[in-house]
């Protein structure tokens, strides 16, 4: 059951009241504005929101920003614009007569998995397209953590580094974005997620090249490994992006399902910084087999992301982000198919 607080300008609550003749609702008058104080079962939340995006405009509605009905950027100069907020929370619990007679009719009896609404999901990934100089510190110690793994080739220690680090959150955002048509955070994402890898390789190079001054850096198993770029490898990265979504849609915490991203992504890349510093001859393939399981990791949540139907609401946004998704799709697919076509070759 979800609670839902909406406030509107006054003029505009008279588009959105009859939305809500089949919810148990109470209406709060103010001078300038009404709010809208509303019960819903959890699966027609999603629903809910997609209406009264509409009834608030007037039209068939557009992508909306965060909330479902605020309106697009350009109209928010307007003053009664200010006041025009949705609320969603969960109650502990919610006693009604009302609530029971409307999961009875709208066949809501059972407990049916729960949409999460685009609107939240792209609330979870914002903090993912800008710039965080606390997940790239913390990018670097798991990079250095890795590093010091494979050259004790202790997998243990890998595997901590992969707990360690941050590189989910821009890869996931970047899906999204993709999904919904947003090229510009979309892009932001790219370079996010392109400065992540290329500090792990700049970090692990730096310094392996000093600690060879100190000590015999051997070049262990783990390392040599992951100098071998193999057709393979693509295909699991895909599949590991893939499953990653489906993992965060279930409620698997980001901290494990983490692990996937990191696995394909951190080892590969640290072992390209290893390789520039003390074996230059495996750079060319560790830089492959750490492209192919970057690529293979966008394509892969991309592929989740739409699988999970994640896109925006209105009828023209997801016309367009149709678009930008096959044109994305065809891209990777070239990149993917170059990658190969070089792992046969090296």
């Amino acid at each position: 059951m979800k609670k839902v607080v909406i406030e509107v300008p006054r003029e505009k609550s008279e588009k959105i009241r009859e939305k809500f003749r089949d919810t148990i609702h109470s209406i709060i008058e103010g001078e300038h504005s009404v709010r809208f104080v509303l019960y819903v079962p959890d699966e027609m939340l999603d629903e809910l929101i997609h209406q009264t995006n509409g009834s608030i405009k007037g039209e068939a509605p557009t992508r909306p920003i965060w909330t479902g009905i605020i309106p697009d950027y350009e109209d928010l100069r307007k003053e009664d614009d200010r006041i025009t907020l949705i609320e969603v929370s969960t109650p502990d619990f919610v006693i009604s007569p009302f609530v029971e007679k409307i999961k009875e009719q709208f066949g809501f009896s059972r407990k049916k998995p729960e949409k999460t609404p685009i609107e939240k999901i792209i609330a979870t990934t914002e903090s993912y397209a800008e710039f965080d100089q606390k997940r790239f510190i913390l990018a670097a110690i798991a990079g250095i953590v890795a590093m010091i793994g494979l050259f004790l080739n202790n997998i243990g220690i890998i595997i901590g580094a992969m707990l360690l680090s941050p590189l989910l959150g821009p890869i996931y955002a970047l899906a999204v974005y993709v999904a919904i048509g947003d090229i510009k955070t979309t892009l932001r994402c790219v370079e996010i997620t392109g400065l992540m890898v290329i500090m792990l390789v700049v970090i692990a190079a730096l310094a392996s090249f000093a600690l060879s001054f100190v000590i015999t850096l051997p070049l262990t198993n783990e390392i040599m490994s992951r100098m071998d770029p193999n057709a393979v490898f693509i295909l699991m990265a895909v599949l590991l992006g893939f499953a990653t979504i489906i993992a965060l849609s279930e409620g698997i915490p980001e901290g494990i399902a983490g692990v996937a991203i990191a696995a394909a992504l951190l080892p590969p890349a640290v072992v390209t910084g290893i390789s520039i510093a003390l074996f230059p001859a495996g750079t060319f393939k560790a830089i492959v087999l750490t492209l192919q399981n970057v690529i293979g990791l966008v394509a892969g949540s991309i592929l989740g992301v739409m699988f999970l139907h994640i896109g925006p609401r209105d009828l023209f946004a997801q016309f367009q982000s149709r678009q930008i998704i096959t044109r994305v799709i065809w891209f990777l697919a070239i990149l993917i198919l170059f990658l190969v076509l070089v792992s046969f070759l090296v």
